[in-house]
């Protein structure tokens, strides 16, 4: 049997049309890719809060400027200063360490961090324009990235169900595609609200740790800003493979120095590498993350997700890499086998 195409003109048109439409918003939307993941990232991880706010007042634009205001402002807020601190400190580890010849690869980061040394604020009012244009530069950017962000997880906060409603009238006679939508947005808020959630108990774990061996530390060797250093532990849950370690290991070695030094002993800063390990790394980790972040995911390939799509996109791929795996996932599910089958009842038709 020999398959004919009846394709009209108008058809022909419109179908050029969209083509043309869709590469010139792909053109646009490439510059803002970091923007448009932070800003679906936002959505799922607020999208509860403005539920619950938004069943109480009955407004959509009320609650969602009150969920976005309350938490994911703060949210974000908490993110970049954990970053800022974040990469500080791995810049004087590499300058102790005596690797300054890396440097240059980690000079995103080292660059944004020097925002907030002084040397910064005595260039600008002594003239030094070169280095704070730059550093102006870069905080446009950001704040250009940001304003994405909130301005599309608002409009998704707002417009989602009836962009879930338009979806379903469109694609209704295909339950493939609407079992594929379906799958990619349970799997998108289980793992973005399960982030969330992740890292409020990871936080509420670690400030409670770290507050707990502060009341016991020497005097020679406190716990300085303890509710600080756990949030930042809480928020490093974020990064792909060393995580959290990134602030609490050079927080250890620290006090291994300053034990030293102080003729304090080292029991404490055994004790605080222990317990960090276990309790707020190891623990948190194996069970809240299993059971909050993952869904119907499988784990390790969620965490190699994250690990890969990081290597290959920088510092969004955190955000940009499970909505790949989703997309992916639930294509190999929904959609690959209706492709095969059709395929096979062409091929037997012939």
């Amino acid at each position: 049997m020999e398959l004919t195409w009846r394709v009209s003109r108008a058809q022909v048109v419109w179908t050029l049309v969209g083509v043309v439409v869709a590469a010139l918003l792909v053109v646009v939307l490439a510059s803002f890719v970091g923007g448009l993941a932070i800003g679906v990232f936002l959505y799922y991880a607020v999208r509860p809060v403005y539920r619950w706010v938004a069943a109480r007042i009955g407004h959509d634009g009320g609650a969602a400027t009150a969920a976005l205001g309350l938490v994911g402002v703060p949210i974000l807020a908490v993110l970049g200063y954990a970053v800022l601190v974040g990469a500080r400190a791995l810049n004087a580890v590499v300058g102790q360490m005596g690797l300054s010849q890396f440097r240059d690869s980690l000079s995103p980061y080292v660059d944004v961090a020097s925002l907030t040394e002084p040397s910064a604020l005595l260039g600008l009012l002594g003239g030094e324009l070169g280095p704070v244009t730059n550093y102006l530069g870069l905080a446009m950017t950001w704040v250009l990235r940001v304003f994405v962000a909130v301005t599309l997880a608002y409009y998704l906060l707002c417009d989602g169900d009836r962009i879930g409603r338009w979806f379903r009238e469109t694609f209704g006679e295909s339950p493939g595609a609407v079992a594929f939508a379906e799958g990619v947005d349970d799997d998108l808020t289980t793992i973005y609200t399960g982030n969330l959630l992740v890292i409020g108990a990871t936080s509420a774990i670690a400030v409670a740790v770290y507050v707990g061996l502060g009341s016991v530390a020497p005097a020679a060797l406190p716990i300085r800003y303890p509710v600080l250093l756990g949030l930042l532990v809480g928020v490093f849950t974020l990064v792909p493979a060393v995580g959290m370690k990134i602030i609490w290991v050079p927080y250890a070695a620290s006090l291994f120095v300053r034990g030293l030094r102080a003729d304090a002993g080292l029991w404490f800063p055994v004790v605080f590498t222990v317990v960090t390990f276990v309790v707020v790394d190891f623990v948190p980790d194996v069970f809240v993350r299993s059971y909050l972040s993952a869904g119907s995911l499988h784990m390790g390939l969620l965490v190699l997700t994250y690990v890969l799509a990081s290597v290959a996109f920088g510092w969004y791929g955190i955000f940009v890499g499970p909505i790949l795996l989703v997309v992916a996932v639930h294509f190999a599910r929904e959609i690959l086998p209706a492709l095969v089958e059709a395929n096979r009842v062409d091929a037997g038709e012939n």
